[in-house]
């Protein structure tokens, strides 16, 4: 997931939404520091795709910030 997740960052189609519910749905299998990765890599990246795209990317960074609270 981890793969997919760094192939949708950038990228207009509709892996981005997927690749982020997938994430979420299966938020079990990531510890504390995946969390902190995701939130780096996307805040990393200059183009994040269109409007929708970023309100995506905004949406896995505030769960993997509630996340890292919780698992801190």
């Amino acid at each position: 997931m981890i793969a997919a997740f760094r192939y949708s960052l950038g990228i207009r189609t509709y892996m981005p939404e997927f690749i982020v519910d997938l994430i979420i749905r299966n938020h079990e299998i990531f510890n504390v520091e995946d969390w902190k990765r995701f939130v780096d890599e996307i805040n990393d990246k200059e183009y994040l795709g269109d409007s929708c795209d970023i309100k995506t990317w905004n949406k896995i960074i505030n769960f993997c910030e509630k996340k890292i609270k919780v698992l801190k």
